[in-house]
């Protein structure tokens, strides 16, 4: 949310509070419905017929699901790791995210950012003094930028209501932080109109300890742009199911014979007719033709998989046996849609190694290590050719450092630290193969 600095001049007080609230509050439609989509309550669910007695299955193909957790599974499957240049140490910092489960955490951000279009991450103090991290829905949280050059982020806000064991609101609370303090604002009706400041207290993360990441440029979900295109798959399925429904119950038009309603009953049941001469007895059915329905189902599942930029796995040439390279070749635009991705999500990163950083250096946990001198290393979760690649490491061997070799083993967790201990495995070797008293 972007608005004047100038309002801002003279400190945020519950009246811009409120209205800030109330313009997020604009998007809570959207949200709701990318959030339905995702759980499967696509809009054919809602559709009726006007007529009774008429076929009218809702079949659901969650695509919008689909695409998400594979793009969800591609980018953060494998946990992203983190190096630093040589003469740094960041193994504080490694070991406060291994102990929170960093990896949750990034694949949550990454299943919201794809849905929504974006996701926030809160970084604060436990009661051990330790940092930790939470993943917050967009749905009631949102970063304030400046409107000046470079969208400098001023305040972060994070509210919600609070219930008692019936579900009724009891009262509402808004957290917002600035890059020293944190504020809670409540009120104790169901109303963010009117709060009072009731809690101030230095945050020390040098920085808003808030977090926007953002899927894309336009903050728009991966399945957003193609609801249009589930939304007919949906109908197209649906229709199949009601016509072969409405095939097994079609009409039986009988030419020359007479029968009344008992007769009709017994003609169900016994499934025998006689007629005399002149009489006839057929079906009324819509002809369908499976082919062309083929063809538009294939097609708008072509569309979805081609928009989103998201494989089908299910597609026969993904069960041959494809070399590393041709897989490459054929998963290059999903490469490309990933990357983009990765590049925003890097950037957020960024800040929240900032955040750790500037906290654990105050707390004299570790040194402060310069932003720049640490990489964030995404390792794409796809079937490994182990083969190939330690061919490549073998003829790169002397070129390339040990480590930089290491880090290609989708078995390798931390190639520093293998490095180090197959060099002391070395080592010893060397020791115990010397002639004793050498």
């Amino acid at each position: 949310m972007i608005i004047d600095e100038k309002i801002l001049n003279d400190g945020l007080d519950d009246v811009i509070l409120q209205k800030l609230i109330a313009r997020h509050m604009l998007e809570g439609e959207r949200y709701e419905q990318l959030r339905n989509y995702y759980t499967g309550k696509h809009d054919i669910i809602s559709r009726r017929r006007y007529s009774e007695g008429v076929a009218n299955n809702r079949v659901v193909c969650n695509h919008a699901k689909y695409i998400v957790d594979i793009a969800k599974s591609y980018l953060v499957g494998n946990p992203i790791t983190y190096t630093c240049s040589d003469g740094y140490d960041i193994e504080s910092l490694k070991n406060s995210f291994i102990v929170q489960d960093m990896a949750s955490i990034d694949s949550e951000l990454e299943k919201m950012m794809s849905i929504y279009g974006k996701a926030y991450e809160l970084v604060y103090v436990d009661e051990y003094s330790q940092p930790k991290s939470v993943c917050l829905p967009p749905m009631n949280t949102f970063v304030v930028y400046g409107s000046g050059v470079g969208e400098n982020p001023i305040y972060g806000i994070h509210y919600y209501k609070n219930r008692d064991v019936d579900g009724s609101v009891t009262s509402v609370c808004c957290m917002v932080c600035d890059s020293e303090y944190m504020y809670t604002y409540t009120n104790s009706a169901d109303s963010f109109t009117h709060m009072t400041l009731s809690e101030k207290h230095r945050h020390y993360f040098g920085a808003i300890p808030l977090i926007e990441y953002r899927n894309n440029e336009e903050k728009q979900g991966d399945f957003e742009q193609l609801i249009p295109l589930i939304d007919a798959y949906n109908v197209l399925q649906s229709d199949r199911v009601n016509d072969k429904e409405q095939f097994v119950d079609a009409f039986l038009f009988l030419r020359n014979i007479e029968i009344d309603s008992d007769q009709a009953k017994k003609l169900r049941e016994e499934r025998i007719l006689m007629g005399y001469d002149g009489a006839e007895a057929e079906y009324l059915a819509k002809v369908m033709s499976e082919g062309d329905i083929e063809v538009l189902r294939d097609s708008l599942k072509s569309d979805i998989h081609r928009f989103s930029m998201i494989p089908d796995l299910s597609d026969q040439t993904f069960g041959t046996n494809l070399s590393g390279v041709a897989i490459k070749y054929k998963l290059m635009g999903f490469e490309q849609h990933i990357r983009n991705k990765e590049r925003y999500f890097a950037k957020s990163l960024k800040r929240r190694l900032e955040l750790y950083i500037n906290f654990l250096s105050l707390k004299g946990a570790m040194e402060y290590v310069p932003l720049h001198r640490i990489d964030a290393v995404f390792t794409r979760n796809l079937p490994v050719n182990e083969l190939e690649v330690s061919q490549m490491i073998r003829n790169l061997s002397g070129i390339a450092t040990n480590e930089t070799l290491l880090s290609q083993l989708s078995f390798v967790g931390d190639a520093k630290e293998e490095a180090q201990l197959a060099q002391k495995e070395r080592l010893l070797e060397e020791k115990s193969a010397r002639p004793q008293g050498h």
